[in-house]
């Protein structure tokens, strides 16, 4: 059965969201089939409700107009019954004030590349989104719209699905001792790699 709201409570988004590659797609749909949640993919709704403000040519991508995407998901998600879990890789496209937790998946670098080559990614895109990756981008977007209290690290780099999705569990439940934290330069640096990603 899924968790009802009340005339009490206000209808919650758990947001997932991450770099490209790093799994959000099933780890959304698993995460949401497990909590009896809804499942919400931003780019989908984007395109659907024509939420963009302009289109990106050069990486085939529409450009989210945040205000009207925002003002759409405020009245849908206060309209609604159920938790939904939205997938998105622009985490402050969401009312910051209708959700609860804001899940942020990792990937080291050398493992989102090669997912990335293989959906069959240009360069350019594939050392944007590996950079960006490095560099913390949707994590510090995502902290800074949100809040470091509501934000969390989840890597998936070498854990399966269902772990993963545990993990997240973990984390909402509040089962967690500590919050994972992820550093992609230090790692890089002891793997003797990072010039390979930074030069």
């Amino acid at each position: 059965m899924k968790p009802k709201t009340t005339h009490q409570t206000r209808p919650l988004a758990i947001v997932v969201t991450g770099t490209p590659g790093a799994g959000k797609t099933t780890i959304s749909k698993s995460l949401a089939r497990q909590m009896h949640a809804d499942y919400l993919s931003l780019t989908q709704l984007v395109i659907d409700k024509r939420l963009h403000a302009d289109v990106d040519h050069q990486r085939r991508t529409r450009v989210v107009d945040l205000d009207r995407t925002r003002a759409w998901l405020r009245k849908f998600l206060h309209e609604g019954e159920t938790f939904t879990i939205i997938e998105t890789h622009v985490p402050d496209a969401i009312p910051r004030e209708r959700v609860r937790k804001v899940i942020v998946l990792r990937c080291h670098p050398s493992i989102l590349e090669a997912r990335l080559r293989r959906k069959g990614w240009g360069a350019f895109k594939i050392r944007e989104n590996v950079l960006a990756e490095i560099l913390d981008s949707c994590y510090i977007v995502a902290a800074k719209y949100y809040g470091a209290k509501k934000t969390v690290q989840v890597d998936t780099s070498r854990t399966s699905v269902t772990k993963t999705v545990n993990r997240c569990n973990a984390l909402l439940k509040k089962q967690s001792s500590s919050k994972p934290r992820v550093d992609w330069i230090t790692v890089l640096d002891h793997e003797h790699v990072l010039e390979r990603y930074i030069r």
